[in-house]
């Protein structure tokens, strides 16, 4: 009987971190479990945990959707998952160290501000 097993997913690439990408939209959406993530993200629950397990990589539509539930550019959700590559195409190489000018606006995302009703501000 053939038995299936996946291919170890950003093999080539020695930074690649999915978990760290799903944990920051976590902290960042208020998500409670990779249930709730995939609920904002609008993606089955069993993607998230393939994701999570490094069974799959993360779908450039994905990217897209977490992209604009958060507001981080797609640049930044790649460089959280450890993707420091300048373009995606088949020639494209991974950098031998990390380019961690991506990260330096990725460790605390700045969420807007919500006011609360009938205060605004100002600048004078």
């Amino acid at each position: 009987m053939y038995k299936f097993t996946p291919k170890a997913v950003g093999a080539d690439n020695p930074h690649y971190d999915p978990e760290a990408l799903l944990n920051t939209l976590m902290r960042v959406l208020g998500a409670r479990n990779d249930r709730h993530l995939a609920h904002l993200l609008s993606v089955q629950p069993p993607q998230i945990c393939k994701i999570r397990k490094r069974r799959v990589s993360v779908a450039p539509a994905l990217l897209i959707c977490m992209h604009e539930e958060t507001g981080l550019s797609v640049r930044q959700l790649r460089a959280l998952m450890g993707d420091y590559r300048d373009h995606t195409g088949p020639s494209a190489k991974h950098p031998v160290l990390p380019q961690l000018q991506y990260l330096n606006s990725t460790r605390s995302p700045q969420l807007p501000q919500s006011h609360p009703i009938g205060t605004t501000s100002i600048a004078a």
